[in-house]
C-alpha cells in the first residue's frame, strides 16, 4: 500500500494549473529516422536502411517540460540553442505544445544538440549526436541571469535538468542558486556536474547516477544508505530521491530516517522519461507546498504509469489519480500479468526499441521446475546485464522432450507464475520447442544469458544472437544445486 488516498491526491493535483514553473537546462531536439532493411552494404558489413519517413520530438530538458504541461502547470523554458534549424524547430514545437519560449537564447557558434536514432524494423540500428559540448557563452549567460532577474517573481517553483552539456558548467550556476535562495528548486544533475548544484531544495537520480556521485554501491542497502546521506551532507541541501527501478524509491531527508516506497508498476512496457516524470512531479508537489514524503509517493505512481506506456514519457493528473484508486483496491500485484504470449511479448519488445531511450533487453531459459537458489541467482545476474529480463519457460511438452515422461514436476502455469511472482522478472513467455531458437528470433534481445555448465561455442543460439548484434553471458553453475537433485532428495527422504 503506498499510503496516499486518491482523495488527498486530487486535492494536490487541483492545484496544479495554478502554477508557473520555469525549467532551465540542456535543451536537445531529436530526430527520429524511419526505414526498412533489405540488403547489407556492399561497402562495409553494414545494414542499408531505406529512409520511409522522418519525425522530431523535443529532448533533453524539454522532457521535463512535456511532462509539466501533460499535468496541467504552466510552463516555460530558460536554455540555449543555436541559430540553426534545429534550434528553429525545437522551438516551433514547444510553442505548439503551449510553451513559454522567451527564455530560449541563441549562440550563433553553438549548435543545436541534435540527437538522430534511425530506426528500421522497431530496432535502432544507430545513434548519431550532432553537438558542442561546452560551457556556454559568457555574456550569454549573463543576460540569462538578467532574464531571470526580471521574470522570477512570476514563477512558483524551478527545476534543473542537467544533461551535462555545458550549461550548468565553470561554477555559474552557483549566480543562478543565489537568485533563488527561499524558493522551491529541485535538480535532476548529472554526477559529473554533482557539486555545482550545492544548495538546491532537493536532487533526484537514478541508483546509478547516485552510485557515481557518491562513491557507494547503491545495490546493497548499506550502500545505499551511504549513498544518500553522504549526498545529503555533501550539497547541504533537504532532501535526496534516488530511484532505484524495480526496488522502488528512497528518501533521504534532513532530520529523518530513510524512508522508502515500492515500485508499483505490474507490467513495464518503456523506461525510458521516468525520471523527468519524477523530477516533475516532485517540483510540482512541492511548489504547492507538499512535503517531500508524500511528493515522493505522488511520484512513485506517476513513473508506474509511465512505465507502463509505449512511446511517451509523460502522464497527466487523471492517469495519476486513477493509479492511486487502483493501488486502494489492489495493492498487490498479480504475478500473472507478467505472463504474456510470444505474440504480445514481440509487440511490446519492438516498441520499447521505437522509444526515447531503448532499454537493454536480457534473456534467459529454462525449465524453472522446482524453484531453487541456483535458478534465482541466474535470474538475478541476469537482470544486472540489462534494464528488462524476459524468461522464456519450456512448456510441459518440451519439458518432457529434454528431461524425461516424469518431468515437470510442476505444470507449465504453476512454473510460469512461480517467476512472474520474482521482482527481477518483467515478462515470462512460454515456448513448446525443444530450443528457445524461435523465440529468440522473434525477441531479439540484446543479451542472451545461459546458466549450467555450457560453453558458449557449444551453444546454437550463440551465433543466432551475434547476427543482430547481441551478446552471450553464461553464468556457470550453483554446485550442489539442481532440480535433479532436489527431486532425488525427496524421494530418498519420503
Amino acid at each position: 500500500m503506498n499510503l496516499l488516498h486518491r482523495s488527498r491526491a486530487r486535492s494536490i493535483t487541483d492545484r496544479f494549473p495554478a502554477q508557473r514553473i520555469l525549467v532551465m537546462g540542456d535543451l536537445m531536439l531529436d530526430h527520429w529516422v524511419w526505414g526498412s532493411v533489405s540488403r547489407i552494404s556492399p561497402e562495409a558489413p553494414i545494414p542499408v536502411v531505406d529512409v520511409q519517413r522522418h519525425s522530431y520530438t523535443p529532448g533533453g530538458a524539454a522532457n521535463v517540460v512535456s511532462n509539466l504541461k501533460a499535468l496541467g502547470a504552466q510552463v516555460e523554458i530558460l536554455g540555449v540553442v543555436g541559430a540553426d534549424d534545429p534550434g528553429r524547430r525545437l522551438r516551433a514545437l514547444l510553442r505548439r505544445q503551449g510553451i513559454g519560449t522567451e527564455g530560449i537564447f541563441v549562440q550563433k557558434d553553438r549548435p543545436t544538440s541534435l540527437k538522430t536514432r534511425i530506426i528500421a524494423h522497431s530496432q535502432q540500428v544507430v545513434r548519431a549526436d550532432l553537438e558542442q559540448r561546452t560551457a556556454v557563452d559568457g555574456a550569454l549567460w549573463s543576460r540569462m541571469l538578467a532574464w531571470l532577474d526580471e521574470n522570477r517573481e512570476r514563477f512558483t517553483g524551478f527545476l534543473l535538468s542537467d544533461y551535462n552539456k555545458g550549461l550548468f558548467w565553470d561554477g555559474r550556476l552557483r549566480d543562478m542558486l543565489r537568485r533563488l535562495e527561499g524558493r522551491p528548486t529541485l535538480a535532476g544533475p548529472k554526477p559529473e556536474n554533482i557539486e555545482e548544484f550545492r544548495g538546491v531544495e532537493m536532487v533526484t537520480l537514478n541508483a546509478l547516477e547516485a552510485r557515481v556521485a557518491s562513491g557507494h554501491d547503491t545495490a546493497t542497502e548499506e550502500g545505499l544508505r551511504r549513498a544518500g546521506e553522504d549526498l545529503l551532507e555533501r550539497l547541504g541541501c533537504r532532501a535526496v530521491l534516488v530511484t532505484l527501478g524495480e526496488r522502488g524509491m528512497a528518501l533521504f531527508e534532513k532530520g529523518h530516517p530513510l524512508r522508502q516506497v515500492p515500485a508499483l508498476a505490474s507490467q513495464v512496457y518503456d523506461v525510458s522519461g521516468a525520471g523527468d516524470t519524477v523530477l516533475s512531479v516532485m517540483g510540482l508537489a512541492r511548489s504547492v507546498g507538499v512535503e517531500p514524503e508524500e511528493a515522493m509517493r505522488l511520484a512513485s505512481h506517476a513513473a508506474a504509469v509511465v512505465v507502463r506506456k509505449v512511446g511517451t514519457a509523460t502522464v497527466d493528473c487523471e492517469e495519476l489519480l486513477a493509479s492511486l484508486e487502483r493501488d486502494e483496491e489492489n495493492p498487490v500485484r498479480d504475478p500473472k500479468s507478467k505472463i504474456v504470449p510470444v505474440s504480445e511479448a514481440q509487440a511490446r519488445l519492438e516498441a520499447l526499441r521505437t522509444g526515447q531511450a531503448p532499454p537493454r533487453i536480457v534473456f534467459t531459459n529454462g525449465c524453472f521446475d522446482l524453484l531453487h537458489v541456483g535458478h534465482l541467482r541466474t535470474l538475478l545476474t541476469a537482470r544486472r546485464q540489462g534494464d528488462l529480463l524476459v524468461v522464456g519457460l519450456n512448456s510441459d511438452r518440451s519439458v518432457r522432450a529434454l528431461k524425461g515422461p516424469e518431468r515437470p514436476l510442476n505444470l507449465q502455469d504453476e512454473r510460469a507464475e512461480m517467476l512472474a511472482g520474482l521482482e527481477c522478472v518483467d515478462l515470462v513467455v512460454l515456448f513448446d520447442e525443444d530450443t528457445p531458437l524461435a523465440l529468440l528470433e522473434r525477441l531479439r534481445p540484446d543479451v542472451h544469458v545461459k546458466g549450467g555448465d555450457y560453453r558458449e561455442e557449444d551453444l546454437p543460439e550463440a551465433a543466432l544472437v551475434r547476427s543482430w548484434g547481441g551478446r552471450v553471458v553464461l553464468t556457470g553453475v550453483v554446485p550442489e544445486r539442481s532440480t535433479s537433485l532436489l527431486a532425488e532428495r525427496i524421494r530418498q527422504s519420503s
